[in-house]
């Protein structure tokens, strides 16, 4: 018996593959630690201890980051494999259950968490009579791996346009455009008439690099003539992008379902500049292999009651 046979016989536990998905997906120890609710050097530890174990080297520190060997593209691909079984019997069991109770564990992006994810939570509770709904919110970054573990079941929020591959199904609920807000008492709040050249060189709140809507609000800004100042805070937190707002002469694009959020509080303005076709896709993401999953489907079409459906995958 070979060194990496007796490891995954005796050793390999499920944290193993969980930690597997997630530096694949993250390619950052950094990251993936933040996601799993670790410190940096408990993941560097499992990770050479996994390594050692199985006497193959996993992963190559690149200096973009990791990277799997043709060794850990193998692991991967069935830890991906074992993961997603291991939630169907989980599904499977609890739907024979004695007590039946519909259990569905929610990713909610920060874009979704004031009205989709809400909404969808009171969907299940107003259409089924026991159900245990948990949520975990976070970027599409460090979701997207706990949907692939199966350790979320839907993933909701602003849709990537890329496509994601066969393994996810994804269906829009709707699309949300994109309106210019500043705090109340701006001063370009307080002006009859608003212009796009009235931005140039003011500062502004702006998603960071890899952010699925930052490219969108800079092509927004180049096409009107407005260059990206260097005064910019980049943030995707709904929190702190509110609170930014609220305490500065600063303007952002934001999402108008939260903007209009805000400007009912009496928190923020919304400028009378129309961003035409500015938007991005709201709905729902999951795991394509679950489909045949009888909570799972029971789950959808409650969704799909209130959300029409305008595009899937």
């Amino acid at each position: 018996m070979s060194r990496s046979d007796w490891y995954i016989r005796a050793n390999l536990k499920l944290r193993h593959l969980q930690l597997l998905v997630a530096l694949d997906e993250m390619r950052s120890v950094s990251r993936v630690a933040a996601a799993l609710s670790l410190t940096q050097p408990a993941v560097s530890k499992m990770l050479s201890s996994l390594e050692s174990g199985m006497g193959l080297r996993i992963f190559e520190r690149t200096p973009a980051g990791l990277a799997p060997t043709e060794h850990g593209v193998c692991l991967i691909r069935h830890a991906h494999d074992i993961l997603a079984r291991l939630n169907m019997v989980q599904s499977d069991l609890r739907d024979i259950s004695e007590v039946p109770v519909i259990r569905v564990s929610l990713g909610v992006m920060p874009a979704a968490a004031l009205k989709l994810g809400p909404q969808l939570i009171e969907l299940l509770e107003s259409q089924t009579q026991d159900v245990a709904v948990s949520v975990q919110e976070g970027t599409m970054e460090s979701l997207l791996p706990a949907l692939r573990a199966g350790s979320i079941d839907f993933l909701v929020g602003v849709l990537p346009n890329r496509p994601l591959g066969a393994e996810f199904s994804y269906e829009v609920f709707y699309e949300d455009p994109f309106v210019i807000s500043v705090r109340c008492g701006h001063p370009l709040a307080r002006k009859d008439s608003v212009d796009w050249s009235d931005l140039q060189g003011l500062p502004m709140i702006l998603p960071p690099q890899g952010a699925l809507t930052r490219e969108l609000i800079i092509s927004i800004l180049a096409n009107h003539q407005i260059n990206i100042p260097r005064r910019i805070i980049e943030s995707v937190s709904m929190m702190t992008i509110v609170g930014v707002l609220q305490n500065r002469d600063i303007f952002g694009l934001l999402p108008l379902e939260m903007a209009q959020y805000f400007a009912a509080l009496g928190v923020l303005s919304i400028l009378p500049l129309p961003v035409p076709d500015a938007h991005r896709n709201v709905g729902i993401m999951w795991r394509t292999d679950v489909q045949s999953s009888t909570t799972h489907n029971r789950v959808l079409q409650i969704f799909r009651g209130a959300y029409p459906k305008t595009a899937s995958s």
